[in-house]
């Protein structure tokens, strides 16, 4: 059992994402049910009824499992399986560490560019929509047909699976440090709320 000290002091989404990582490591598929049982066992005194602390309290992992989805940390919810995205397992990797007590600066634990999070952000910064925002980032236009290519989504993609792959990219760009893009993604992000969400 991990030290009560330890785990009381990492924040409960980082737990779950850790579960999860935890689950699915040893070959198994996440469903809710199975999460619950696993950050209990891992982390009872986070997970468990104040009142009885023998049982998990699966109402503690709702607004979580909400907040990591729009984070792109996870994929799937309650009525599905629940799985990492790449930042997902880089925060499991993290909490392992943490949990451990030996985590590192995030500066040494950077990984080079490369695959398709490259070719995402060659598209991203190749696209005409960028190039227009580089010239005038005060009067960014963006037609919604725009938005949706660059998030490599279709116009019957849902507006939750848009929300997603737009923070998928933005944390693949703050990730590697491109700060021009990130600016440019959050003022996509405000242009797809008014039009879309």
């Amino acid at each position: 059992m991990l030290s009560e000290v330890k785990y009381n002091s990492i924040p409960k989404e980082n737990l779950i994402v850790f579960g999860i990582y935890s689950v699915t490591k040893n070959g198994e598929g996440c469903s809710f049910e199975r999460l619950v049982k696993e950050c209990f066992t891992l982390f009872p005194k986070v997970f468990a009824f104040s009142r009885y602390p023998e049982w998990p309290d699966s109402l503690k992992f709702d607004r979580q499992l909400r907040t990591l989805r729009e984070r792109g940390w996870i994929v799937g919810g309650a009525r599905t399986s629940i799985s990492l995205t790449k930042f997902g397992e880089k925060i499991a990797e993290e909490t392992e560490q943490m949990l451990a007590g030996s985590r590192l600066p995030k500066e040494a634990n950077k990984k080079p560019i490369r695959g398709a999070d490259t070719a995402l952000i060659h598209l991203l910064k190749e696209s005409a929509a960028f190039k227009r925002f580089l010239r005038d980032k005060e009067r960014l236009s963006v037609t919604e047909m725009e938005l949706r290519a660059l998030l490599r989504c279709t116009l019957e993609t849902p507006p939750r699976v848009l929300k997603q792959n737009l923070q998928y990219s933005k944390n693949l760009a703050r990730d590697y440090a491109e700060k021009e893009l990130l600016d440019f993604l959050e003022a996509c992000e405000k242009i797809l709320a008014a039009k879309v969400m």
